[in-house]
């Protein structure tokens, strides 16, 4: 009887965990769209490929490993995005992304979306609580990157930008 009702429960766990990163996804994909709709701010009309073209040690020729790696192109006005994967070593999973608006949080980057997707992480990754509080410990403890022009240094060596690799993601 207790292994049909464990089974059961793993099933049930399981199911609702599947529901709520497609929950939380379709309201991803959504504040996505309305984040590109609002923000300002240039478009940087940069490809994966260009990114690729500069120097091994450089902030854009990661950018561009990060891009060819998950099959993504950079999302117009979004762009220090995937900079921040790239500098954190956050991953893309639902509540890796969630750990990173932590991160940046305690970086400095004050927004509705940063705000929006921490509850969203409070709320549903209750799981998830211990990676979140040592992310955002992490990101106040780190030099402040969340307001640098990244368009302007993508030919820079990321070294510049992450000097010790532990004080990002720790």
């Amino acid at each position: 009887m207790k292994t049909i009702f464990l089974s059961f429960y793993f099933e049930i766990q399981s199911t609702l965990k599947y529901q709520r990163e497609l929950f939380v996804g379709f309201g991803f994909n959504v504040s996505s769209i309305l984040y590109i709709f609002f923000k300002k701010g240039q478009v940087w009309q940069i490809y994966t490929r260009q990114l690729l073209s500069y120097p091994s040690n450089s902030l854009g020729y990661h950018l561009g490993c990060f891009l060819l790696q998950h099959k993504f192109e950079p999302q117009p006005r979004c762009e220090d995005h995937d900079i921040f994967h790239v500098l954190t070593g956050f991953k893309v999973d639902t509540a890796q992304e969630i750990a990173m608006q932590y991160w940046l949080w305690g970086n400095g980057k004050r927004s509705p979306f940063v705000a929006l997707a921490m509850l969203v992480g409070m709320v549903l990754y209750i799981d998830q609580y211990d990676v979140f509080k040592a992310a955002l410990h992490n990101g106040k403890s780190a030099f402040p990157i969340h307001n640098l022009d990244f368009k302007q240094h993508l030919s820079s060596p990321i070294s510049n930008f992450k000097p010790n690799h532990n004080n990002i993601i720790s």
